[in-house]
């Protein structure tokens, strides 16, 4: 019997995208706003990784459980509960704006709230893929939901620099509410098949060992989950200092950072759909590399760019290299990984490079108050030197 369409992993796999797209955006559109209203109401590279810390740092607590949970449970129930939980947390935040007890401590505390949520999600978004998509077709699948990202992140500063000039905070806040509640009915229509999860007596603790376990038995799993780490490490201050970079370069403008993210945004998202329709005849780790070099050297050539223009094409550069390492990089893991361990796998992977975020900052935000220079060179030069290792290190 000829399956129907809604059976059919294209229809899956375009549902699931556009659910995740929807909400992915105004998830996106806060970050961006958060990072704006701290660092254009304080300018100060601390207050600065004061937003790091708390977007990373509490979803890196919660997301060895959040694998184990993926690997017991439903994935798709537990992105729904928890996209509603991280709805609900902004909510209140938005009340405390609108009742006047607005303050960067409170952006803090439940920009934690929102990462604790996250932690639970990651592992089971990840987990979701391989089960409607065949195994061939993960690296173009992935390419799709990169392209998807990078489309978000091109549409979402000129969206935040709008929503952020006619609207108050509280409002700009509304709309991840509003995106995450059509996100969640979007999922809730796409079939998912029912796979064989493992319900056995040992505790959650046990299944977290289990998983380490399982990781280090395999060296693809460990070298790549080890570069992910690296890689994530070095390009803290490109996600998150660039914006104060461009402040003190450029001006103190709104519409300069939505600017310099959406040309990172267009360079993402251009090499994204090349790779959704043409498979590159490079191996994966080799495309990290390249990445790698990508990022060390548009750092650096960043530092003396004081026109827009040439600060926005070297941001359009930096972005074409996001794509070529985090794509393959997902990819590795994905087939090198059972179906049964997805989550734990996915789960100590995402940990290790969401801690290196917030700890790249403790090192490189204060760097930024001493000299703009040093969190940009320092990394840069590691990021040149890694991408050339790459290819004989981590094969």
């Amino acid at each position: 019997m000829k399956p129907s369409k809604k059976d059919t992993w294209q229809y899956k796999l375009t549902a699931y995208m556009v659910s995740q797209g929807i909400s992915l955006l105004g998830s996106s559109i806060v970050s961006l706003a958060i990072i704006w209203y701290v660092t254009l109401g304080t300018g100060s590279g601390i207050m600065v990784a004061g937003v790091t810390v708390t977007t990373f740092l509490p979803q890196a607590l919660i997301l060895l459980y959040g694998g184990v949970l993926a690997d017991r449970y439903s994935p798709k129930r537990i992105v729904m509960i928890s996209d509603s939980m991280i709805a609900l947390s902004t909510f209140v935040l938005v009340i405390l704006f609108i009742t006047g007890k607005d303050s960067i401590r409170w952006v803090l505390f439940f920009n934690a709230l929102r990462s604790f949520g996250t932690g639970i999600q990651l592992p089971a978004s990840k987990s979701i893929l391989p089960q409607i998509v065949p195994g061939e077709q993960l690296m173009k699948a992935n390419s799709i939901y990169t392209g998807i990202w990078s489309t978000i992140q091109l549409v979402s500063p000129g969206l935040g620099g709008l929503v952020m000039s006619l609207m108050s905070i509280p409002f700009v806040f509304l709309i991840d509410i509003g995106t995450a509640i059509t996100g969640v009915l979007l999922l809730a229509t796409v079939a998912i098949p029912v796979r064989e999860m493992r319900q056995s007596a040992e505790n959650k603790n046990e299944g977290l060992v289990d998983g380490f376990h399982y990781i280090m038995n395999s060296i693809a799993l460990r070298n790549s989950i080890l570069l992910y780490t690296i890689f994530s490490f070095l390009v803290v201050p490109a996600s998150q200092l660039t914006p104060l970079l461009a402040s003190q370069n450029i001006g103190k403008e709104v519409w300069i950072l939505s600017v310099t993210e959406t040309a990172f945004s267009i360079g993402a998202l251009a090499v994204s759909v090349f790779m959704s329709y043409k498979e590159l005849p490079i191996p994966h780790v080799k495309l990290i590399g390249i990445s790698a070099v990508i990022f060390g050297a548009t750092m650096i050539l960043l530092l003396p760019a004081h026109g827009i223009v040439v600060f926005a094409v070297l941001m359009m550069i930096m972005g074409a290299g996001s794509p070529l390492y985090y794509t393959p990089l997902i990819t590795l893991i994905q087939e090198n990984t059972e179906d049964r361990y997805m989550g734990r796998t996915f789960s100590y992977a995402d940990l290790f490079s969401t801690l290196a975020a917030p700890i790249g900052m403790v090192v490189f935000g204060p760097m930024a108050n001493v000299s703009i220079l040093l969190p940009f060179v320092i990394p840069g030069v590691g990021l040149i030197l890694l991408g050339f290792l790459t290819g004989k290190k981590f094969r």
